[in-house]
């Protein structure tokens, strides 16, 4: 839910139509994901810990305790590992509830934010996961803190007038919380500030991701955002930090890999559907950018999606 804009007007004019929140639990020893997909998460700790692991748009973790909070893209892929999980442990789905139902106790307690929205889960995925720590940023955390205060307060009282309205509000003041951290971990004394991705950059992107094993070109990718190669390579590499060929050959190896672990795709097949000449090489790519070779990276997430998906509001008795 973090630094994704619905017009080229500025960073502030984020839309959040048919965001829901609701209450996610788990215990100790247990590996958590949230659904795959064109969603945009935003997860905050009220009790426990938990390490978050995702693969993109790099390779990263996060060690979240009490008063933390992260917003994400759902197509990244991604688990939450609690203390004692084993290496092996299974994926499965958080233990869901609704906001106003009483507290089970479990382990790890969070506040989950969920806006179904490509536009929102592709401009996440860009940017990549944006944590605030509850310690080295008390004044930002505090804000989203009282955010929550209010939702539960709106969630609590199914009779207030634009009650959904209210919500859709609150959720839309933490996305431009989540994008002003964002933008201040990317400001450096000797460069402008870093600009959100431009609405024609996730076009592309979702062009990109439609038929990710087509043979797209520089050229392709730049017509399919409306713009001059030259000046796509220079928009997109001021937002990313990085070249149009490093993010697109990654989000290609992602894609694919996820069909892997889905629905069984072969090394060969996938080396074959990646556009690489053979399966060994598609092999050394896969190991460059996620550390792991494609048949070890299959085993550690069979399974990640079965598990629970977030349910719909109107499934929790909520906001539709």
């Amino acid at each position: 839910m973090s630094a994704a804009l619905t017009s080229d007007v500025g960073r502030n004019d984020v839309r959040m139509d048919g965001v829901y929140f609701v209450r996610a639990a788990a215990q100790a020893g247990e590996v958590k994901a949230l659904a795959a997909g064109a969603l945009s998460y935003c997860v905050m700790v009220r009790r426990g810990r938990l390490r978050l692991e995702t693969d993109f748009p790099v390779n990263r973790a996060f060690e979240l305790g009490p008063g933390d909070a992260v917003a994400m893209s759902g197509f990244a892929p991604h688990t939450f590992r609690t203390p004692g999980a084993a290496a092996d442990q299974p994926v499965s789905g958080f233990e869901l509830r609704a906001v106003s139902d009483a507290d089970p106790g479990c382990e790890v307690d969070l506040f989950l934010g969920v806006a179904p929205s490509e536009f929102l889960a592709l401009g996440s995925l860009v940017w990549g996961p944006t944590f605030v720590s509850a310690a080295e940023q008390p004044d930002l955390s505090r804000r989203l803190w009282r955010t929550v205060e209010m939702l539960e307060d709106e969630y609590a009282d199914e009779a207030q007038i634009d009650r959904s309205l209210v919500i859709r509000r609150l959720a839309e003041t933490m996305a431009i919380n989540f994008s002003r951290s964002a933008f201040a971990d990317r400001r450096t004394p000797d460069e402008p500030l870093a600009e959100p991705p431009h609405p024609r950059l996730i076009r592309a992107i979702n062009a990109f991701l439609q038929t990710p094993h087509q043979p797209w070109s520089l050229a392709d990718i730049a017509k399919a955002a409306g713009m001059s190669r030259t000046r796509f390579a220079e928009e997109f590499k001021l937002v990313t930090g990085e070249t149009p060929a490093r993010v697109f050959s990654r989000l290609r190896l992602t894609a694919i890999a996820r069909r892997m672990a889905s629905s069984g795709l072969s090394v060969e097949a996938a080396a074959e559907e990646a556009g690489y000449s053979s399966a060994a090489a598609f092999v050394r790519a896969f190991q460059r950018e996620f550390g792991e070779t494609p048949a070890r990276w299959r085993r550690a997430r069979e399974g990640r999606d079965a598990g629970q998906s977030p349910v719909t509001a109107h499934q929790q008795g909520q906001v539709p």
